[in-house]
């Protein structure tokens, strides 16, 4: 059965690209803005994107179903916001960009084997989703030369949903060994979990370029239990010498 697109995007000239499947957002000007009407029950939604000059690409979709096609070699920055299973590797088409932003439920499909992002310098990923972990570490091995990395909980995690467990990955992704200069992790709650303190230990021991180390607890987190938390990264052995810690 053939499934048309829902929408199809054609302009070669565009350079700024919103799409929203709920919420409207401000932009100004110089960006195009599209808000995807839903449809219940209807799990052929699909969009086509055909944008050569595109420049930034913001995608928040939690209901519809998004497939971007493999024209934007001139992207530099790129929100991808999800909260469904990604299919028509979605991010295929974001090799190019400088600046990634992810919040994806898997990294299964995400894009295609053999990907690489050699332009990106700065990653963000949310770490609300329960393989948020498995979506890091596969970015991480295909960007060469990530300098930047940010960690974030962007949405709420339910109380009985299955949380990550960290494999520590048997070969160190060289972005890590040799690039990554600066480190953000926003809502860290290492003591409660115990996979948040081994993914920061682990960046921590092996990256040897690393220039600073940003740790933002939750607001709910007791006084007593960040001063445990600051201990237990304060007291790791970091692989650079001039690296500095900041823990709030």
């Amino acid at each position: 059965m053939e499934h048309h697109p829902l929408l199809s995007i054609s302009v070669p000239s565009l350079k700024s690209l919103v799409l929203r499947s709920s919420k409207p957002v401000n932009i100004d000007a110089n960006c195009y803005c599209c808000k995807v009407p839903l449809k219940a029950n209807d799990i052929t939604n699909t969009f086509t994107i055909d944008t050569p000059s595109l420049e930034c690409l913001d995608i928040v979709d939690h209901h519809s179903w998004f497939c971007v096609i493999e024209n934007m070699p001139k992207l530099e920055t790129a929100h991808v916001d999800v909260t469904y299973c990604v299919r028509g590797n979605t991010l295929g088409s974001l090799t190019s960009a400088k600046r990634l932003s992810l919040c994806l439920p898997t990294s299964k499909h995400a894009y295609p084997v053999g990907s690489v992002f050699h332009n990106l310098i700065h990653l963000k990923i949310c770490t609300c989703e329960t393989e948020w972990l498995n979506l890091l570490i596969r970015v991480l091995k295909d960007s060469p030369n990530l300098r930047a990395l940010k960690l974030e909980q962007c949405h709420d995690i339910h109380k009985h949903e299955v949380r990550p467990q960290w494999r520590e990955p048997s070969q160190v992704p060289e972005c890590i060994l040799w690039r990554l200069e600066t480190f953000e992790w926003v809502s860290y709650e290492g003591l409660d979990r115990d996979y948040e303190k081994e993914v920061a230990l682990f960046i921590l021991r092996n990256a040897n370029s690393l220039k600073k180390a940003t740790i933002i607890s939750s607001e709910d987190v007791h006084h007593r239990d960040k001063l445990e938390m600051l201990k237990e990264l304060s007291s790791c052995p970091r692989a650079s010498r001039t690296c500095e810690l900041l823990f709030s």
